[in-house]
């Protein structure tokens, strides 16, 4: 790393560009979300109207979100059943997973946890269960509004440092948010589909397939630029 004036200011032109840039794009993404959730809650034969929140930050960025108005589904006692069968039935089979597969061990243990708590939590207090559908897509969304915004930040403080051209470093940016752009409202609208059935899936679907998702991704793709040849990569 050779950080100089050279390096800080172009650093500071690619973050500035690029956030401003997704401030700029928002009613488009926003409304080319909408566009999303509109073919899908057809295709999918969702009751819910399509509706769109309306955010304003400050006195010029001004974009929606969609959601559909719906209800998601009742943490009924046959659907409760089927889910403590099938946790139970997924816990009892990490005891057969070899050494060799131990993260999946872990994994799906940790998935068991989510969700057995989750099924304690329906048994004793459902009605104080404080979250609905069109509200946790809302904030999901907003979630990823504000991650793939602050990526350019991320990266300059740590990709946009190191020896890479001005091209890799753009194109990391550009698919990181491009990549999260699109992947966003398929993430949430299959989500939507799930929780239709029953709310009892909320906590799970959040915990491992919601922001921790996005974020993954996110340092997937970072971990697969680190390991592009940067301009002056030694050879030995």
């Amino acid at each position: 790393m050779h950080i100089g004036l050279k390096e800080i200011l172009l650093c500071a032109c690619l973050v500035y560009g690029l956030s401003f840039g997704w401030i700029k794009a928002l009613p488009f993404v926003g409304n080319f979300w909408g566009r999303i959730f509109a073919y899908w809650a057809k295709a999918l034969n969702l009751e819910g109207s399509l509706t769109v929140a309306p955010q304003h930050w400050g006195s010029h960025i001004h974009f929606s979100l969609p959601f559909l108005n719906m209800s998601a589904g009742p943490a009924d006692a046959h659907t409760w059943w089927i889910a403590a069968v099938v946790t139970l039935g997924v816990f009892g089979a990490t005891y057969f997973i070899s050494e060799e597969h131990t993260p999946w061990m872990y994994l799906l243990r940790f998935l068991v946890l989510i969700q057995g708590t989750a099924l304690i939590y329906f048994v004793f207090a459902a009605a104080r269960f404080p979250h609905d559908l069109p509200s946790y897509t809302i904030s999901m969304l907003f979630f990823g509004v504000i991650l793939t915004g602050l990526i350019p930040l991320i990266l300059g403080f740590t990709y946009f440092l190191f020896d890479f051209s001005v091209f890799k470093k753009l194109m990391l940016s550009l698919l990181s948010m491009g990549y999260l752009t699109l992947f966003l409202p398929f993430q949430y609208m299959l989500q939507i589909y799930i929780l239709r059935k029953s709310i009892l899936y909320m906590p799970l679907l959040y915990f491992a397939f919601g922001p921790f998702l996005d974020v993954l991704i996110f340092v997937s793709l970072y971990s697969w630029g680190m390991s592009w040849k940067s301009k002056n990569k030694m050879v030995y």
